[in-house]
């Protein structure tokens, strides 16, 4: 009994993703020696695998570099999001009722699931400049979003005795929108504060 077709898609299944076709192509060509097939079509045959396993590796390369660039935007390759972000009206670093339940909900999460691990506290902004009456107290969306993670980190440790020896609080002011400042729901989204916790 040829056992060939079974011990290739064995060997398929073990090696890495990138390589498939190429163990599937040297599978093809062992099965293949014996039949009656044109040697011209066969080489064709393994060209073609050859060439899409360079693609498939390709493919896997900018994965690689997208994961890379998702893991620095979120400063470290083992810090993920905790819960949804904290939103700020327009101009303030006050936090609103409903962002003090939220950060209630998830200061317990904090504490049940993640005690004494280190976290950070992002702060950002829309892209608006801010305005005269404000510059006073806000010079810049800089130091907007550094006094919102501030805030956050405040009402986490009086509210709460949620502290790190290693918390970080970091000011993005506008840099980093997740949704276009073009409309005003976008710039809410955009007022944000964002909790991370190592994993």
């Amino acid at each position: 009994m040829d056992t060939t077709p079974r011990i290739s898609s064995v060997l398929v299944a073990a090696v890495p993703r990138g390589l498939a076709a190429l163990v599937l192509a040297l599978g093809l060509f062992v099965a293949g020696c014996g039949s009656d097939e044109d040697s011209t079509a066969q080489a064709e045959r393994i060209e073609a695998l050859a060439s899409e396993n360079e693609t498939l590796q390709s493919q896997l390369a900018a994965a690689r570099d997208s994961v890379a660039a998702l893991r620095s935007q979120a400063g470290g390759a083992d810090m993920v999001q905790l819960g949804d972000p904290i939103r700020f009206p327009s101009g303030s670093a006050w936090i609103p009722d409903r962002g003090r339940r939220t950060l209630d909900s998830l200061a317990t999460i904090l504490q049940s699931e993640y005690n004494s691990r280190d976290f950070r506290i992002k702060g950002f902004t829309d892209n608006r400049p801010i305005g005269p009456s404000l510059a006073g107290t806000y010079p810049s969306n800089w130091y907007l979003s550094a006094t919102r993670a501030a805030a956050v980190a405040h009402y986490l440790d009086t509210e709460h005795d949620i502290q790190s020896r290693t918390l970080e609080i970091g000011a993005f002011g506008p840099r980093n929108p997740v949704a276009s400042n073009e409309t005003a729901q976008g710039r809410r989204l955009n007022r944000r504060v964002e909790i991370q916790v190592a994993e």
